[in-house]
């Protein structure tokens, strides 16, 4: 419905195996709790007319919002303590009509997101291990932005950009199946998806890209410390890695170098498709997920169809120029 705000706040992001093997942070529970709150009143003194939040086996949702009124409601489902428990309320957010969605977690969190709603007009809030596609916003600007978009008195279409997506398509004997990465999308010589995070680097062999920025950390920070391609720009970038190749030295985790050899780096422009051979598994977004075998075709190509990214400090300053923080009839104090 008009005027409501969606939550996600995803309890396992931010905790993966990586932080005992790497310097990876951790955001601890109750520093999700105390970001969905600041969230959940912010979008509420903005406009909002209520704000709807996910389920979670951590009870984020419900600890949060405890004492907060009847305008704040958690999702009434089955959670299983999985990605699909994210893919899921985002669908729920998209048939609730949400007008605005915040999403608390990394890169693969909001490659879920995606999968359940992939035109969802988004505020990412980093929580994640590795952080590229979200950004560290401030609780209380993203629910301000979220309540004042919802609510119809900012217009999205003139506070929000089209983010990419690497769309990609999977071909088997079986059919054929489509799934997509926000970030990267590799090729990883594994036999087992495993462990989900890539650990090892020596088995990286194609990065697919949407955006490299040498600033990253993870898998895409192998594309752009050889080739940077901005989030906003057109296409992305392929680099296949194999050894004898140019020797570049990349953060594929927080704090934990490593060597790479880069074989081929080819520019791709928008909707320019490209095929990846296995066998292998594919790694969407830093997570490996998919095994194929020699006989599978995958093709890949970067295009602005990913969600509607809110910009939260646009929405701000346009609600200033509008006189929107005015103190209206019934505002309290919270």
């Amino acid at each position: 419905m008009r005027g409501t705000v969606g939550v996600i706040a995803n309890p396992i992001a931010g905790k993966d195996i990586r932080r005992l093997v790497t310097a990876a942070g951790h955001t601890s529970d109750s520093s999700k709790i105390d970001i969905v709150k600041r969230c959940v009143i912010a979008a509420l003194q903005s406009g909002a007319d209520r704000v709807l939040l996910a389920p979670d086996p951590h009870n984020l949702a419900t600890r949060a919002t405890a004492g907060l009124g009847g305008r704040t409601a958690v999702i009434d489902s089955v959670v299983h303590g999985s990605r699909d428990d994210t893919v899921a309320a985002a669908s729920r957010m998209w048939k609730e009509d949400v007008g605005a969605l915040i999403v608390l977690g990394g890169d693969g969190t909001c490659r879920d997101v995606a999968l359940g709603w992939p035109d969802a007009p988004l505020i990412a809030i980093s929580t994640g291990t590795n952080n590229v596609y979200p950004r560290f916003v401030d609780a209380t600007s993203a629910g301000a932005a979220a309540g004042f978009v919802a609510s119809g008195a900012i217009d999205i279409a003139t506070a929000g950009r089209r983010s990419k997506r690497i769309a990609t398509t999977i071909s088997t004997a079986d059919g054929i199946v489509d799934d997509l990465a926000l970030v990267d999308l590799a090729l990883i010589e594994a036999t087992f998806v495993g462990t989900r995070a890539v650990l090892d680097p020596a088995a990286v062999r194609v990065v697919v890209a949407s955006c490299a920025s040498p600033a990253s950390t993870g898998l895409s920070s192998i594309a752009g410390r050889v080739h940077p391609v901005d989030r906003w720009s057109p296409g992305g970038v392929l680099v296949r890695l194999a050894a004898g190749g140019r020797r570049i030295r990349v953060p594929l985790a927080p704090g934990s170098f490593t060597t790479v050899e880069i074989a081929e780096v080819l520019p791709l422009a928008d909707g320019q498709r490209v095929e990846i051979e296995g066998p292998g598994v594919l790694a969407f977004d830093g997570e490996r997920d998919r095994r194929i075998g020699p006989e599978v075709r995958v093709t890949a190509r970067v295009e602005a169809t990913g969600p509607l990214i809110i910009d939260v400090e646009a929405v701000l300053l346009m609600a200033a120029a509008d006189d929107l923080f005015a103190e209206r009839e019934g505002d309290d104090a919270q």
